[in-house]
């Protein structure tokens, strides 16, 4: 029996999905900040222990690893990245070529001023114009003299974005090539030079350079850890490289990885495991998805029933060139901590979120400061004895006093009302990001599913539902997993990209091929690549599917179109293509401009599929295990207890009610209800 083992690290807690033929197990461990291996070796670990096997012999009977990591996230929302030198054109340093982007912000700026510091910025003499036409030469000196002055600023990482580069990139190449003789390795040292030509394509040099900046500023920690994880597990006898998730929505190996590939990619796997369940299984095409982690909430709406990628999304506020699955991100995660606004006597909870460590109040760790998990803890939502199924043990005594101190006695209320009011805040301000992202999709939440998951999703979702006026909700058996779960839906997939800027001539309704054959050339060495790099990784030719992107611009202005994987060796072929430009059937579009081609090399691998289950009626009698007193806004309640790994497919339960596991716990409020569907989801709808 071989096995499919998906991985997933947030912030607090990293989640396993493995599978073995229809059976699949859930893994939760302790995230480990100081060293991220370390929980993806106990993930593993833990994975062996529960199918009664050494971790070799696990690895050894291992198809495929995919792994999604905040490694890179963290990096740059802690501003952890190295010190960035970077290299521009002259006339170009403070601005960036700010100027040639509309929607450049300060928040944009700011982050931006942060990573790149002033004093951090050289321009070089040289100049390349809008038609990749050499001006004026690259002056060899200024690059000594650039280089000799980011080092002796400190630098640890230098990026080259020249202007025009995206159109003829040999400036930034000559650059990169004087570095690397005039600064040998053993005199640079582990100071890495990355040209912009190397990370993204995109036309706008603003767009650009921040794309290899913001890349480079988490390359080094995504490179020294990534690399380490792929060698742990080679030493312990997985012999195939281990697959990094992208948040384009494919994975591929740790080399093929570009470090701005992981931003993001574990609640972009989430959502995509979404998407795949929401047609697939219920036909649905139109929902939002929560994940709730133990730092913040991500948010992603579908719309017409296809998980997309952004072409230029932001990151942090800063637009890049890269593809990227479409999140919003709300504060309001089970770590995230309460405290009270003096001015308007209210109670705000997040953006600060005491994370894995020192945790919540309740972990007895060295929190001090109340979180969401602590009030949850007080209102009775979660048992102090059976956290992860009884691993964690939580201390009530410490929440109900940090909260005490904290918010009840500085407002003169009781601990439970505080522990109420501070729940019901972060709902209110997760569920107004959750309405913004879905009304910016053009939608109205009271005509959407909601799917929730993470660790905190079944506990939130009635919640923000409610507010919202959503009436359907579904969760899953492998809930606090939801990410790890979306990365098995993920098959391998490598994109290449090559600027260009071919022009197409509509003379008469003829498009003369000879024009285009700079077009045919790129893709045939992208097919020639894509063919090589998957056999590299095991993968035979034939189980190749390709996709192809043209970024077209014409008098209709600039487009993304999806392509046939064509060469253009004939004429009509070009004539077709410009039809998919202006979707008219005669293609007639006069003159238009090609400025980029992205091919998609992706590999089928094997998916786990949700079983389907015989109805065992509505009783859920078996699955209940208690009564427990539960706050519910006007006091405590006697609220039964049920296991969810007892419920049978067909098993209802009106709330109120508490559902335990030991990865999480769904909360089913009064006028709410649960019933388990043929795929043992779990389906939360308002009561009638």
């Amino acid at each position: 029996m071989h096995f499919t083992i998906d991985i997933d690290t947030g912030g607090t807690f990293t989640d396993g999905f493995i599978t073995a033929g229809d059976r699949f197990e859930l893994v939760r461990v302790d995230t480990t900040p100081h060293d991220l291996t370390v929980c993806l070796i106990n993930c593993i670990d833990e994975a062996a222990r529960r199918f009664q096997l050494s971790t070799q012999e696990l690895l050894s009977r291992t198809a495929i690893i995919r792994y999604s990591t905040t490694v890179g996230t963290n990096a740059l929302l802690q501003k952890k990245g190295p010190k960035l030198g970077l290299i521009v054109t002259e006339g170009y340093a403070d601005s960036l070529y700010a100027a040639t982007v509309k929607d450049s912000d300060s928040n944009a700026d700011d982050l931006m001023s942060a990573i790149v510091l002033p004093g951090m910025r050289v321009g070089l003499k040289e100049q390349i114009d809008g038609r990749g036409k050499v001006i004026q030469s690259l002056d060899k000196e200024s690059v000594r003299q650039a280089v000799e002055h980011l080092l002796d600023s400190g630098a640890r990482s230098i990026v080259i974005s020249l202007k025009n580069s995206a159109i003829n990139a040999a400036h930034e190449q000559s650059a990169r090539a004087i570095i690397d003789s005039e600064y040998p390795r053993h005199y640079l040292g582990s100071v890495r030079v990355l040209p912009a030509s190397a990370v993204t394509s995109h036309h706008d040099d603003y767009v650009r350079t921040c794309t290899a900046a913001l890349n480079a500023y988490i390359h080094r920690d995504m490179v020294r850890y990534l690399y380490r994880a792929d060698e742990l597990l080679r030493q312990r006898g997985y012999r195939k490289p281990l697959l990094v998730v992208h948040s384009s929505g494919g994975a591929a190996r740790v080399a093929k990885t570009t470090a701005l590939n992981t931003y993001n990619s574990g609640p972009a796997a989430g959502f995509i495991g979404c998407g795949k369940i929401a047609g697939e299984l219920y036909a649905i095409n139109d929902f939002v998805s929560v994940d709730v982690g133990g730092t913040s909430v991500d948010i992603g709406v579908c719309r017409g029933g296809k998980v997309a990628a952004d072409r230029e999304p932001l990151v942090e506020g800063v637009r890049i060139g890269m593809p990227m699955i479409t999140l919003g991100t709300a504060g309001g995660g089970g770590g995230s901590i309460a405290r009270v606004d003096f001015d308007s006597k209210s109670i705000k909870v997040g953006p600060e979120s005491a994370g894995a460590l020192p945790g919540p109040v309740a972990y007895d760790l060295g929190g001090m400061e109340p979180t969401v998990t602590d009030a949850d803890l007080v209102l009775g939502y979660l048992d102090p004895d059976y956290f992860l199924g009884g691993k964690k043990k939580l201390n009530k005594d410490k929440s109900v006093a940090a909260i005490n101190d904290f918010i009840a006695g500085s407002l003169g209320i009781p601990v439970e009302e505080a522990a109420w009011r501070i729940v019901q805040s972060s709902e209110y301000d997760v569920s107004q990001q959750i309405r913004e992202n879905i009304e910016g999709k053009g939608l109205k939440p009271e005509k959407l599913t909601l799917f929730a998951f993470g660790g905190g999703g079944g506990t939130r979702c009635c919640g923000y539902a409610s507010r919202l006026g959503i009436s359907k909700i579904i969760v899953f058996p492998f809930n606090a997993a939801g990410s790890a779960f979306g990365a098995s839906t993920m098959n391998i997939m490598h994109p290449y990209e090559r600027p260009l800027r071919i022009t197409l001539r509509n003379r008469s309704g003829a498009y003369p091929v000879a024009e285009w054959q700079p077009f045919s050339r790129a893709v045939a060495e992208m097919v020639g690549s894509a063919r090589r790099d998957m056999r590299g990784e095991g993968f035979a030719p034939e189980q190749l599917v390709f996709t192809l992107e043209l970024g077209m611009n014409g008098a209709h202005g600039p487009r993304f179109v999806e392509s046939p994987l064509i060469h253009l060796e004939r004429e009509e072929e070009a004539k077709k293509l410009a039809g998919l430009y202006t979707s008219s059937s005669d293609g007639d579009s006069g003159e238009l401009i090609i400025e980029s081609v992205t091919l998609k090399a992706i590999c089928p691998t094997r998916h786990y599929e949700l079983r389907k289950y015989t109805d065992e009626g509505v009783d859920a009698s078996k699955a209940r295990k208690g009564v427990r007193n539960v706050y519910w806004g006007k006091g405590f309640v006697n609220t039964p207890i049920y296991e969810r790994d007892l419920l049978k497919c067909g098993n209802c339960v009106k709330g109120p009610a508490i559902i335990e596991s030991p990865d999480t716990t769904y909360v089913v409020p009064p006028n709410w209800g649960y019933r388990v569907d043929k795929y043992l989801n779990g389906i939360l709808e308002v009561s009638p």
